[in-house]
Order: structure tokens, then C-alpha cells, then sequence
């Protein structure tokens, strides 16, 4: 009883500790550096930027799901899909509403 005590008292001293945002600057960046290529379109530029998006979500998934809900990673996951898709289309209508999707659902799973 007293070691689950002390492993619950010190997990709640670590998470009353982190008053900052738990992150996720890096996509937000990644989606303002796509918005920002949308204005002078350069197919090849902006196909290179999502799928850097596509492999920095990829690589962090795991920190999504453990401070997200399966509804936000999984959107998340599918809006990047429309995303490729889209831009594959050369339709900057949809491109602008996935990033929108996208950073929407990211301001949800990092604001607490």
C-alpha cells in the first residue's frame, strides 16, 4: 500500500510540475510553413513539406495518443491522408481546410 502511495504521489508531483504547454510547436510550424508555400505555390515544395509532416507525425504518434483521445490521433491521421491527396490534386481550397483540420485537432490534444 505505501509503495502504490508513493508512486501515486510522485507521478502527481511530476504532472503539477509541467505548468508549460506539453508541446507540439514543431507542427504547428511544419502547417504554417505549408500555409505559407500555398501563397506562391510550388507543387514539388509543398509536397516535400507534407510528407515531412506525414514523418514528424509518424514519429510522435505515440506522444499524441498518450495525451490525446483516439478520435483526435485517428483525425489527425486521416486529415494528413486528405492532405496528400489533395495536394496531389493541386486543390489549395482542400489544402487550406486539412491544415485547418489538422491544427485544429492538434490545439485540442496539446491545450489542457
Amino acid at each position: 500500500m505505501k509503495k502504490f502511495l508513493f508512486i501515486f504521489m510522485a507521478l502527481l508531483i511530476l504532472l503539477s510540475g509541467c505548468t508549460n504547454k506539453v508541446g507540439g510547436d514543431y507542427f504547428f510550424k511544419q502547417i504554417n510553413m505549408l500555409e505559407q508555400s500555398l501563397e506562391n505555390p510550388d507543387w514539388k515544395k509543398i509536397a516535400t513539406q507534407v510528407e515531412a509532416l506525414k514523418d514528424m507525425y509518424d514519429k510522435n504518434k505515440w506522444k499524441v495518443q498518450l495525451i490525446g483521445d483516439e478520435g483526435e490521433y485517428e483525425g489527425i491521421d486521416e486529415s494528413i491522408r486528405r492532405l496528400i491527396a489533395a495536394i496531389k490534386e493541386e486543390d489549395i481550397i482542400n489544402i487550406r481546410m486539412e491544415l485547418a483540420t489538422i491544427e485544429s485537432l492538434l490545439e485540442g490534444v496539446y491545450t489542457l
